[in-house]
């Protein structure tokens, strides 16, 4: 037998098996990759078989309250002097481009659990929108509001208009970092009801009419400028006859000072409010407006101030303070009386990785009433934080 030819036959026949084997088609799922689309910034990528990018995201925040620091605090065994607070947000950001422009959907769902309330808060929607090119529609921050604050910590609020209402709106870019826009929202985010009689109790009537807003706004290299303002409708139930128009104007300015350490920034706003008090940050049991004995609504004015400076001590370690003045003008001095409020709060803020943060912070707030002797209330807060 000739082996050698029978190893030459059979290295053949392997040979030609596989040249068949390859000329088959093959049978494999192609994969789809997950792309990463860093246009919209970091985060984004883009879902399977589609051209949306999408971004998930959130935070965590733990933090402590401790309140009843001064004399002048109504404390009483049936409140909590001190209060733990867990907070939890879902955040869902996707982009689209269309021939109507860039199509964005953004949604926070927010998780409180509050010891002060001695059970959970429940989930609720803190934002969800739908973008279109310039217009905005849904739940999201009023067009109105300017600076809103920059500490890191639950303190004393200062008087700042900062809401979110449902709206929808529409922003224009000039160019140069110049854009304007205009909005209509709901007025019942906003609106603090007529105080009525010598009781001053609080008459709220239904949502009658939205509020008209407008703002122009200017972003630059060296900071921003701004000029916003809002009509509103005032009235009582009762009586439909009765009502009173409502309007706010504002004006804010921002400097980065850069020159001093990278991302410090200092900032300055006013407001003033005739029968919109949540505008100038006159919110909780300040009414728009009360009821004079002849039936007729006049409208309470309040004017505020506000500044603060951020500075960064280190890229990690930063400190901020911030401070606000708000006066009110009763319409009806036998049922409100005039008042002024001062806030101060200043924070530290420690930031060892990306997307955590330790930061503790105090706030002291005086109340001056007509006829009534001054009223002193201090806080202290500590917080824990994650963002991812």
């Amino acid at each position: 037998m000739n082996f050698k030819a029978i190893a030459i036959a059979a290295a053949a026949a392997a040979a030609a098996t596989s040249v068949q084997a390859a000329d088959l088609p093959a049978d494999i799922a192609p994969v789809d990759y997950v792309r990463i689309n860093d246009a919209y910034g970091a985060g984004f990528f883009v879902l399977p078989g589609t051209e949306t990018a999408i971004k998930i995201g959130g935070r965590i925040r733990v933090e402590a309250r401790f309140t009843d620091l001064l004399d002048d605090e109504d404390y009483s065994r049936e409140d909590n002097n001190h209060n733990f607070r867990s907070r939890a947000n879902l955040r869902i950001d996707t982009r689209t481009q269309s021939e109507l422009g860039l199509i964005r959907t953004y949604m926070d769902f927010q998780y409180t659990s509050n010891s002060d309330s001695r059970d959970a808060a429940g989930v609720k929607l803190d934002k969800g929108y739908v973008q279109i090119g310039g217009f905005t529609f849904g739940l999201a921050t009023s067009a109105f509001d300017l600076w809103t604050g920059e500490l890191a910590s639950n303190l004393f609020d200062r008087h700042l208009a900062d809401d979110t209402v449902w709206q929808a709106s529409y922003t224009h870019a000039l160019g140069n970092g110049l854009t304007i826009a205009a909005s209509i929202e709901d007025n019942a985010d906003r609106e603090q009801g007529v105080f009525v009689g010598p009781a001053a109790d609080l008459n709220t009537a239904g949502n009658t009419l939205p509020s008209f807003v407008a703002k122009v706004l200017l972003n630059q290299g060296w900071g921003y400028a701004g000029l916003s303002g809002a009509v509103t409708k005032v009235d009582a139930s009762g009586n439909r006859n009765s009502s009173e128009v409502g309007y706010a104007v504002a004006g804010a300015v921002g400097f980065n000072l850069d020159m001093i350490a990278p991302g410090d920034v200092i900032n300055f706003q006013a407001a003033y409010a005739d029968g919109a008090m949540a505008y100038v940050g006159a919110e909780g049991d300040i009414a728009d407006a009360v009821l004079n004995t002849d039936g007729d609504i006049e409208t309470n004015k309040a004017w505020s101030v506000a500044g603060g400076y951020m500075h960064n001590w280190t890229s990690e370690l930063s400190s901020g303070v911030e401070a606000s003045y708000l006066d009110v003008e009763s319409g009806e001095e036998t049922i409100l009386a005039d008042f002024n409020e001062v806030v101060v709060a200043g924070t530290m803020e420690y930031r060892p990785v990306s997307g955590l943060l330790f930061s503790a912070g105090a706030g002291w707030k005086q109340k001056d009433e007509d006829r009534s002797s001054k009223e002193d209330a201090a806080v202290l807060n500590f917080r824990v934080q994650r963002s991812f």
